[in-house]
């Protein structure tokens, strides 16, 4: 009897689909996919500065390194450090509805390794010793000339009898007493910055991530990190796989915001699935190839190109695969710039195959994503 059933409910599923088939839709365009997941990409914020704890107990500042490996932005005073953080932005999409957000690892923590950091910090005591030693000869060059001058207090009369003008001697004295303190002080400075392990510096990032939402506006730092803060769930520990996971702070993603699907198909099939495979109506999520297209729905440029008179605004651009994946990352032909990174990369029926994370240098039309099976791996572990 249940065998019965089943056929009967099989060949209703197919008379069913036969019957409606003409009113299924044809595959969408890029323009309706861009219309549809656009709600669901977010422009990223990361302000960021660090703390350097040295082993005496001193706490420096600074934003980040510069081009020739020195500390940018350095100082004592972490009120000035805030003001100047340094300002990162990227790309995110969220893949649930408690608010979590898919991005690249370099978009959501710091940049700076701790070790750029300690030999920075390395290099500005190598550049505070040096200008303490030259100050040590411009305080031994004053003593001198101090010195020097004392013979203009003593006098000798016709029978070489000395004569001290012992309140100018004493003013002198006075002024060679607080160089040679001061001499002594910079020695002391100068022996514990020999003595300082640069391994023992302890670097600590202070860094805080908002997100601001597609056709919102969205202007100044306060827009993305007061009205919409977000916490760095987990990076990935592996150095080939560049993602992240972020999260809103109250864990509620928007009620329009589109949410990317990363899930396997299910394994089991219902009567319904079962007879739209079996008459080849399923699109089921198909192994890349060569020159299948692909589009990437992001922030090229971050602010730049995003903020226009009607708020923020994603962008989309389409390519091509040109190299298939290698496990690790996959290689495609889509225009991208700087702000893109963390974009999802979604193919012809608009389903995710990857997260950009990376350019091919010297071209901004060759980019590379982190493909499917790494961000199903990345977000089960």
């Amino acid at each position: 009897m249940n065998t019965i059933f089943k056929i009967i409910s099989y060949a209703c599923a197919i008379f069913v689909l036969l019957f409606t088939a003409s009113c299924e839709q044809k595959q969408k365009t890029t323009a309706e996919i861009f219309a549809e997941e656009q709600s669901g990409v977010c422009l990223v914020l990361n302000a960021c500065y660090y703390e350097i704890h040295l082993p005496t107990g001193k706490v420096w500042y600074c934003s980040g390194i510069d081009e020739d490996g020195d500390l940018k932005d350095l100082t004592l005073d972490e009120d000035e450090a805030k003001k100047n953080r340094s300002m990162l932005t990227g790309t995110a999409f969220f893949i649930n509805k408690e608010g979590a957000l898919l991005t690249n690892r370099h978009v959501a923590s710091p940049q700076v390794t701790p070790e750029q950091l300690r030999q920075g910090t390395k290099s500005v005591l190598s550049s505070l010793r040096q200008i303490m030693e030259y100050a040590q000869q411009q305080l031994a060059q004053q003593y001198q000339e101090l010195e020097n001058e004392k013979s203009n207090y003593i006098e000798y009369d016709d029978y070489g009898n000395q004569w001290v003008d012992r309140e100018d001697m004493a003013k002198v004295e006075a002024k060679q007493q607080e160089l040679s303190d001061s001499y002594d002080e910079m020695t002391e400075t100068i022996n514990g910055l020999d003595g300082i392990d640069v391994n023992a510096i302890r670097i600590v990032p202070v860094s805080e991530i908002g997100i601001a939402y597609n056709n919102t506006f969205a202007t100044k730092p306060e827009d993305f990190l007061d009205k919409n803060p977000c916490v760095l769930v987990r990076a990935s520990k592996d150095e080939d796989v560049d993602l992240a996971l972020i999260q809103l702070k109250d864990k509620k993603t928007p009620e329009n915001a589109y949410v990317f699907s990363y899930i396997e198909e299910m394994k089991q099939q219902s009567v319904v699935d079962w007879a739209k495979e079996t008459l080849g109506m399923t699109k089921k999520r198909k192994e890349l190839t060569i020159g299948d297209q692909l589009s990437l729905i992001g922030y090229n440029a971050g602010p730049i190109l995003a903020e226009t008179k009607a708020g923020i605004k994603a962008q989309m651009t389409t390519g091509q695969v040109t190299q298939l994946s290698d496990g690790s990352r996959l290689l495609y032909s889509i225009p991208a710039l700087q702000g893109s990174s963390g974009s999802p990369v979604v193919d012809a029926d608009g389903k995710l195959v990857a997260v950009n994370f990376a350019k091919l240098s010297g071209t901004e039309s060759f980019n590379f994503g982190i493909p499917l099976k790494q961000i199903r791996k990345f977000i089960g572990e």
